[in-house]
């Protein structure tokens, strides 16, 4: 999905904007840092986790939930860095470097350069 459907699908979920944070992809999607992003990855309140019956939704290995089609959730809100990029709460440009260092994918390389860039050139 580029920008405008990853927006578009958001907005279809029908969730509350203040509920949620985009995670990762989608939140380097959102600032332009990334062309595509393949799913939702968000992170839920416990309020609007209890509200979509999260904890009955498939649960993998890495802690996500699957509540829609397409749609990774964790419900550890209160414990994710965040900024508003264009009304909505994404994941925080540290904390993505963090865990993508962690990870040290090869996709996880470009997305590093790239954000370290931008930090860089915000000093």
């Amino acid at each position: 999905m580029n920008k405008t459907e990853y927006i578009a699908g958001l907005e279809k979920l029908g969730l509350p904007k203040s509920e949620y944070i985009i995670l990762s992809g989608g939140s380097l999607l959102l600032r332009g840092l990334r062309e595509t992003s393949a799913d939702f990855d968000l992170c839920a309140t416990k309020k609007l986790a209890e509200q979509i019956d999260l904890y009955h939704a498939p649960k993998d290995d890495k802690g996500f939930y699957t509540p829609f089609e397409n749609c990774q959730m964790l419900d550890d809100f209160d414990r994710i860095e965040y900024d508003i990029v264009d009304g909505y709460q994404c994941e925080s440009l540290q904390s993505i470097l963090a865990f993508k260092k962690r990870m040290n994918r090869p996709k996880d390389k470009i997305d590093i350069a790239k954000i370290e860039a931008v930090l860089k050139e915000a000093k």
